[in-house]
């Protein structure tokens, strides 16, 4: 989650007086002097969990291929684009999951391409993307529990 939150704004969280913190130190930011004595910071990068190196990879190549779909969006002509970029995320999610597709895999990369999508706005023209990748995915999903 870490990483994922490093490709997304899902990292923070507001508390009174103005201040966008991360999530998890918002329970803190009531008492300064309380969070100046604690061990908040070192505890929560200690039991951090360790990110899959396939699911960084994954989350990484999701985000660069959005990025392109910027480019198709402010290129003329750009259909292609538009279709590669459908075309790689599509590949790089099906190598991620495996074949047979994994039930965790599918999950991970579903929570991933969500939560990217998720932090862009709703006129981005690589949300259009992203949202249809999560939705074959949670049809994928649904054959898989069907299938078990």
């Amino acid at each position: 989650m870490v990483l994922i939150n490093g490709y997304t704004r899902f990292g923070m969280v507001d508390v009174p007086g103005d201040l966008e913190v991360p999530w998890w130190i918002a329970p803190h930011v009531r008492d300064f002097a309380s969070l100046a004595k604690s061990s908040a910071v070192t505890e929560a990068q200690r039991e951090a969990a360790e990110v899959e190196p396939a699911l960084a990879a994954l989350t990484q190549r999701l985000a660069q291929t959005a990025a392109v779909a910027h480019v198709a969006a402010n290129v003329k002509g750009s259909e292609g684009f538009a279709a590669g970029v459908s075309a790689t995320l599509a590949a790089d999610i099906d190598e991620f999951c495996g074949t047979p597709p994994r039930p965790k895999h599918v999950n991970q990369a579903g929570l991933a391409v969500s939560l990217i999508a998720a932090s862009l706005p709703a006129n981005d023209p690589a949300k259009a993307a992203l949202v249809s990748q999560a939705e074959r995915l949670q049809n994928l999903r649904g054959k898989l529990s069907a299938a078990a």
